[in-house]
C-alpha cells in the first residue's frame, strides 16, 4: 500500500441518452485523467451511481476501468451494498481483476450499531482478497463510525484505508493520529481537502478530479511535496466555489456530469432517481466555471 497516495478520481459512470452505459466516453475520460496525472482511479462509488447499476454492471464497469488503466495507477473499486454478501462478492471480483482495494460503507439504510459496524468489517475483512477501505460517511450510512470502533477495525486483518467523509476536520486529524500507521487516510470531503492534507491525510477521494484533475494534482503537490502552503491556499480558494457546489447543493452528480458535458465528455445523462441539473444550480455552476481555470 506504499504506492497509495495523492489524488484518486472517484469517477462517474457515463451513460448514453437511452440510459445504457457509454463505454466510449468512460474510456476517453479515464485516459484524460491519467494524462492529467491523477494517482489513482475509483470506479463505481457513489459518484459512479452504484445504486442505479446492477451487480453485473458494476463488475463490467470495474473490469473495463482496469483494462483502461492498464496498471498505470492503482484502482480501488466501490463495493458498497446493504447486503454484506454482495459486498463480499464484489470484493472477490475486484480481487480477480487486479484491483488494489475495495471501498465499503457500513450498510446503508440499516443504521447499524457500533458493534454491528465492527462485526460487518470483521466479516468482510475475513473474506475479501483485497485491502478494505473503511468509509465513514454518516450522511450516506445514517451512522458515523466512532473513533473507538475505527481503532478496533484498524486492528483487523486486511484493512487498508480510511475514507473520512464526516466533514469534521477534528475527526480526520484524530484518525491520522490514532490509525494513520495502520490505514492510509483519505480525505473524503471535497471542501476540506486543503485542511486534510495539511493535517496528514495521504490521499483524497476526489470528485472534483473528474472535472479538474490537473488542478487537484497541483494542490496535492504544493501541499505535500513542495510545502508551499500559501501558494496552495490560493489554488484552493479558486476551487472552493465549485467544491461547495459539489458538497452543499445535493446535486453532486448533476454538477459533475453537466460540467463534463460542457468539456465534451458525455451527454450528462443520469439514471433514476437522479434528475437533470436544476436551473438554479446550472446557472451558478456555469458562472463558477468561468471564474477559474478548471483543468
Amino acid at each position: 500500500m506504499n504506492n497509495i497516495h495523492g489524488i484518486f478520481a472517484v469517477t462517474v459512470t457515463h451513460f448514453n441518452q437511452d440510459g445504457s452505459i457509454d463505454y466510449g466516453t468512460i474510456s476517453k475520460h479515464i485516459q484524460w485523467l491519467l494524462k492529467s496525472g491523477v494517482h489513482g482511479i475509483m470506479p463505481v462509488g457513489a459518484t459512479g451511481e452504484w445504486p442505479a447499476l446492477s451487480t453485473e454492471e458494476r463488475k463490467q464497469v470495474a473490469e473495463f476501468t482496469m483494462k483502461e488503466v492498464n496498471g498505470k495507477v492503482p484502482v480501488i473499486v466501490g463495493a458498497i451494498s446493504p447486503n454484506v454478501d454482495v459486498s463480499v462478492e464484489l470484493s472477490k471480483h475486484a480481487g480477480s481483476i487486479g484491483a488494489a482495494g475495495v471501498m465499503i460503507l457500513p450498510p446503508p439504510a440499516v443504521h447499524p450499531s457500533q458493534h454491528e459496524i465492527y462485526e460487518f468489517y470483521k466479516y468482510i475483512s475475513g473474506k475479501s482478497p483485497l485491502p478494505v477501505m473503511v468509509y465513514n460517511n454518516p450522511g450516506s450510512c445514517g451512522v458515523a463510525v466512532s473513533p473507538e470502533t475505527l481503532v478496533k477495525c484498524a486492528q483487523l486483518p486486511n484493512m487498508g484505508f480510511l475514507k473520512e467523509s464526516s466533514g469534521d476536520i477534528m475527526r480526520l486529524t484524530r484518525s491520522v493520529d490514532e490509525v494513520g500507521d495502520k490505514l492510509v487516510v483519505f480525505c473524503g470531503c471535497e471542501s476540506l481537502a486543503y485542511e486534510s492534507f495539511v493535517m496528514g491525510a495521504k490521499a483524497w477521494v476526489c470528485v472534483l478530479a473528474n472535472i479538474a484533475p490537473a488542478m487537484c494534482v497541483k494542490l496535492y503537490n504544493l501541499i505535500v511535496k513542495e510545502h508551499k502552503l500559501d501558494e496552495a491556499r490560493q489554488v484552493y480558494r479558486q476551487m472552493l466555489p465549485l467544491l461547495r457546489l459539489l458538497e452543499d447543493t445535493g446535486e453532486l452528480w448533476q454538477v459533475v456530469k453537466h460540467a463534463l458535458a460542457l468539456k465534451g465528455f458525455g451527454t450528462g445523462t443520469l439514471r433514476m432517481p437522479r434528475q437533470p441539473i436544476s436551473e438554479e444550480v446550472r446557472v451558478e455552476l456555469e458562472k463558477v466555471l468561468k471564474q477559474a481555470d478548471f483543468c
